[in-house]
């Protein structure tokens, strides 16, 4: 299956390095692409526009695919799904540690993107309001208690998910090497192949 795994703010596609290497063994073909300006200057819309472009280059404008967001990408692959209409194409969507209901630390940040990731923001309360467009997507979150960026971690949760894990990583970053993601996420994708 094609994979594409969106990176949150600040980082890069080699985030997803060591998860990468583990689907790939599974079979997957892992495409984890650098958005820019990766610190959300021009916020959230202006990324999911460029992811939106990103996967069309990638794997074409039909391929069905799964979308792996972390952090901020969590959001931006809710809003190509959800405003962009992405969702016909997505079979399953992981969010990894995503200020789904934003992040007190957003409140702390200058920035467009961390506008977007306040509790209450306009964004949020767009993408909250109908997730209609989840119906035939399988959609997990994960997120871990110790998470000191997303504030409260069970902001990362979404009451319309399939399901809601808790695993115990030490931090937020450690959400993408913990194996219990890994192995959610590769029995989740073997199911529906």
């Amino acid at each position: 299956m094609e994979i594409i795994m969106v990176h949150g703010i600040w980082d890069k596609g080699t985030v997803f390095r060591r998860m990468a290497k583990v689907l790939t063994e599974q079979g997957h073909n892992c495409h984890a692409p650098d958005l820019e300006p990766a610190n959300g200057a021009h916020g959230l819309a202006d990324l999911a526009r460029k992811l939106e472009r990103t996967i069309d280059q990638t794997i074409g404008s039909h391929t069905r695919f799964a979308l792996i967001g972390f952090s901020m990408g969590s959001l931006l692959a809710r809003y190509y799904m959800q405003m962009l209409g992405g969702a016909s194409r997505v079979s399953h969507l992981f969010c990894i540690s995503g200020p789904q209901h934003g992040t007190l630390t957003a409140h702390l940040t200058l920035g467009k993107a961390s506008r977007d990731m306040r509790f209450h923001s306009k964004l949020l309360l767009q993408l909250n309001a109908d997730t209609s467009s989840f119906e035939n997507t399988s959609v997990h979150c994960y997120r871990t208690p110790f998470d000191l960026l997303i504030i409260p971690s069970r902001s990362s949760e979404l009451e319309s998910a399939d399901s809601n894990h808790i695993v115990p990583a030490i931090f937020h970053h450690r959400m993408l090497t913990h194996p219990t993601v890994h192995q959610h996420i590769a029995q989740e994708l073997k199911a529906d192949c």
